[in-house]
């Protein structure tokens, strides 16, 4: 293989995670990844003998990539000093729901869970584990207890990821932050009263 080159397997698994993420998983065939590639459909079926193989290799792809982004975009924000935990909870929440191939996995998930395996769920846990380990990071940074995360995450996921899911608008910045603020203060203040 040329040097810089990326592996026709890689090659296959990009093309195909750009079909999933246009068009879900039922709405793709092989013979579109084929197309799309630019490969032979032996090609294809010789590296990935199911389209569940080829989408579960797809996942770990998005997983990969979504660690390296959530990475870069933590540091980023510890990095910033005055950044409240509010406003850099919401900036991870939106740096993770403003992809629309996570958002894809999510709909392919969620849509298509009676042709999943086991091993695919797995995986989804390990792509959901990726958002879930730069919010503990970050919650961390403020010492925030297990109970106030799971709140703060609930009311997040609410806000943010199920109206990205459903095409709807998302709850603007500041209401959500008003929120969060209000729900970290009432729990603080039940903890005071006992």
């Amino acid at each position: 293989m040329a040097r810089g080159r990326p592996s026709k397997k890689a090659h296959i698994v990009e093309a195909a995670g750009g079909l999933f993420t246009k068009q879900g998983y039922q709405s793709t065939s092989i013979d579109q990844v084929v197309v799309t590639a630019g490969v032979s459909k032996p090609t294809v079926y010789s590296n990935f003998p199911t389209k569940l193989v080829l989408w579960e290799m797809v996942l770990t792809s998005l997983t990969e990539l979504a660690q390296d982004e959530m990475q870069k975009t933590l540091v980023r924000l510890q990095s910033k000093k005055e950044l409240s935990l509010i406003a850099g909870w919401i900036l991870l929440w939106e740096a993770w729901v403003n992809k629309t191939e996570r958002l894809a996995v999510y709909r392919i998930l969620l849509g298509e869970q009676h042709k999943m395996l086991p091993s695919t769920f797995a995986l989804f846990a390990e792509f959901e584990a990726v958002l879930e380990s730069a919010l503990l990071a970050w919650a961390a940074e403020f010492s925030v207890s297990p109970m106030n995360f799971f709140a703060l995450k609930a009311v997040s996921k609410e806000a943010l990821l199920t109206p990205a899911l459903m095409n709807q608008a998302m709850m603007e910045a500041s209401e959500l932050e008003n929120q969060l603020d209000t729900l970290l203060l009432t729990s603080t203040d039940n903890k005071q009263a006992k």
